[in-house]
């Protein structure tokens, strides 16, 4: 569930970066904190990988640009948030997340390259120039791979008292009703066994 503190149970990439925002003792924590988390987050959701990290931390990690990112990416949750609270809802997202996706997309202009492989050629897709606005990218695609090509109505919020996670639930009879069994189903069960003890005494 958790890696590095953070907490991984959406099912995808965006979902879980949204999630970096629970509520803990009744408050919003922002589990990012700042450039590094933010770098520190995308090592351990997989969109990064350990060396690549290294290596943009000391491009961008405590620079002016690596503070720039960490408003973008905060900002970028906040549409995404309202994306998933509206498809959790059964409606589709506001102009203003479609917006926050596609300025993303939009930020990283690429180029179609002839790259060999094992089995002869394939054309890729590769980013013309560098910008550390690029990080987010990843996020972006995924929430507009699940607008173009997944089922929105499996985007679902925690059942759980209090609870702000989401997740795409991929469960075969589509019936998650929490982040995670061991935190708020967990919680769950023993209200309900509590309520049960109580009204049988």
């Amino acid at each position: 569930m958790s890696d590095a503190g953070f907490i991984f149970v959406g099912n995808l990439p965006w979902l879980d970066f949204v999630n970096t925002e629970p509520v803990r003792e009744g408050a919003r924590v922002d589990l990012l904190g700042g450039a590094e988390g933010l770098l520190r987050w995308l090592e351990a959701a997989g969109l990064l990988s350990a060396g690549e990290a290294r290596a943009v931390s000391r491009r961008w990690g405590r620079s002016r640009e690596g503070q720039k990112v960490y408003r973008e990416a905060v900002a970028l949750r906040l549409a995404l948030r309202a994306g998933a609270e509206r498809l959790a809802g059964g409606r589709l997202p506001e102009e203003e997340t479609v917006r926050a996706i596609n300025t993303l997309l939009a930020s990283r202009p690429a180029v179609p390259r002839l790259v060999r492989t094992d089995e002869g050629f394939t054309s890729r897709l590769e980013p013309v120039g560098r910008s550390p606005l690029h990080l987010l990218v990843p996020i972006a695609e995924s929430a507009a791979a699940l607008l173009e090509r997944g089922d929105a109505s499996l985007v679902r919020r925690c059942e759980g008292n209090q609870c702000v996670l989401f997740f795409y639930d991929t469960t075969r009879n589509r019936s998650r009703r929490w982040c995670s069994m061991e935190g708020c189903g967990a919680r769950a069960k023993a209200a309900a066994y509590y309520r049960r003890t109580r009204l049988s005494s």
